[in-house]
């Protein structure tokens, strides 16, 4: 009797360790599928897992951060909680639930969870990093310097240390700081586009424009449809400019840029939401009761704020989805929509008593097609207010010019007739700087003008 007992206990133990062996391959086959980009495959594996053992930490865990990587984050955020529920000390669930609190814009939460993970692995250097990046979005520039500072210190070779150190720097306007880490970054990872894109950035700031048109070019040759590269080279070099900022450079420029959007503008003592706000205040009593205020190219929001005691209908456009994420946080507008600012326009024709649009048309140099946007979309005696950076005409004889920097610059000429030719009156054109450049004021101008009764 007791040696059959034995040998049941025996078979038991057997087949548990049967049972262990396939868990831990399924396991397996199902990160190897996930670091191989096949996410479908590797959830299927995950729930199959989950099926059976619905407390498995890995399977949760694993099954959450492909939730995130498949766009999905609020499920993967729950997911990843349960896991946790079970496992309060797993570090990599910890971090990874800070990389998807990070993404839904929880940055409170995102940093406790680094925080938390760093408590019980102090010397990671992924999480440092990502304790870094999420300091920068806090605005906390001076703490996150600090943490890329930490990961280098442990890790020198860590090349997105280095470049998300340079990115701090540039924000802080420490360019040459900046300039040499994005040089290490680009030494320790050859292969990467980003880093050269970055370089030419940095030599682009400190105003070496040969050697940035080199670093673009170089960001080329490794991704040739690299929007940002392309529009800069072209900004860099004077060669091949296009009439306007591609779509693509605009939406990747502000979805890199959301962060650290507002703080960098800050330092930049950036005032033109304050202008146009001002130029409408002067206006107010012409406004209709129930005014429809759209404010085209709403980036991050800054404008709402000033805008909505005159809106009975305050309406915001951008193309960045990131920055439009964050206008709609502020909780001031009615409506948010991520679009192309003209065809918005086009489609929205006799629908706004004011248009706004502070340092959008900056990315337009032709400005003719927008302008006609804007007057078709204004009710008759609507109107229009904007900013754009101003160039004298010897610098730019077509009325318009691409700088360095990557925006375009217009004339009051230029400016003056296209306003006209889309069919706006009593034009008001201002001489403004809305934002420094390299410490210095960027000079401007502040557009007013309004539709005529009738089209």
């Amino acid at each position: 009797m007791s040696s059959n007992t034995g040998d049941r206990e025996e078979q038991q133990e057997q087949e548990d360790d049967s049972q262990a062996m396939s868990l831990d391959a399924a396991l397996a086959l199902g990160l190897q599928n996930q670091r191989a980009g096949r996410l479908a495959e590797a959830e299927n594996i995950y729930l199959q897992i989950l099926a059976a053992l619905p407390d498995n930490v890995d399977a949760l865990h694993l099954l959450g951060v492909a939730e995130h990587q498949m766009g999905r984050s609020e499920a993967a955020e729950k997911l990843i909680s349960r896991a946790l529920m079970l496992a309060p000390e797993h570090a990599d669930a910890l971090c990874n639930r800070g990389n998807v609190f990070q993404s839904l814009r929880r940055l409170a939460e995102a940093e406790a969870d680094y925080r938390r993970a760093l408590d019980l692995r102090p010397d990671d250097p992924n999480t440092l990093s990502n304790l870094g990046t999420v300091l920068r979005a806090r605005g906390d520039l001076e703490g996150a310097v600090a943490r890329f500072r930490d990961v280098i210190a442990r890790q020198p070779d860590h090349a997105p240390a280095w470049q998300n150190l340079g990115s701090t720097l540039q924000t802080l306007q420490r360019g040459q700081e900046a300039l040499e880490a994005f040089r290490e970054a680009a030494r320790l990872a050859p292969e990467s586009a980003d880093m050269f894109r970055d370089l030419g950035g940095a030599l682009c700031g400190e105003g070496r424009l040969r050697e940035a048109v080199e670093m673009y070019r170089r960001c080329l040759l490794l991704a040739p449809d690299d929007a940002c590269a392309r529009h800069m080279l072209a900004a860099c070099s004077g060669e091949g400019a296009p009439a306007r900022a591609s779509d693509a450079y605009v939406r990747a420029l502000f979805d890199a840029y959301a962060s650290t959007f507002d703080a960098s503008l800050a330092r930049l003592e950036y005032r033109g939401p304050a202008l146009v706000a001002q130029a409408v205040d002067e206006i107010a009593s012409d406004l209709p009761p129930k005014a429809v205020v759209l404010d085209a190219g709403c980036g991050t929001g800054l404008s709402g704020p000033l805008l909505r005691g005159r809106a009975f209908v305050l309406l915001g456009v951008d193309l960045s989805a990131s920055m439009v994420a964050l206008a709609r946080a502020r909780g001031v507008y009615d409506e948010l929509v991520v679009d192309e600012l003209a065809r918005y326009l086009r489609q929205h024709a006799q629908t706004c008593d004011v248009i706004v649009s502070a340092d959008t048309l900056v990315y337009f140099g032709d400005l003719g097609e927008v302008l006609a946007a804007v007057a078709a979309a204004l009710r008759p005696r609507g109107a229009c207010v904007f900013t754009l950076e101003r160039a004298e005409p010897a610098d730019a004889p077509a009325g318009y010019r691409l700088n360095p920097h990557g925006r375009y610059s217009h004339t009051r000429d230029y400016v003056a007739g296209l306003v006209g030719d889309a069919g706006l009156v009593e034009p008001e054109i201002h001489e403004i700087s809305s934002r420094k450049e390299s410490k210095q004021w960027v000079p401007g101008w502040l557009v007013r003008a309004r539709r005529r009764h009738s089209p």
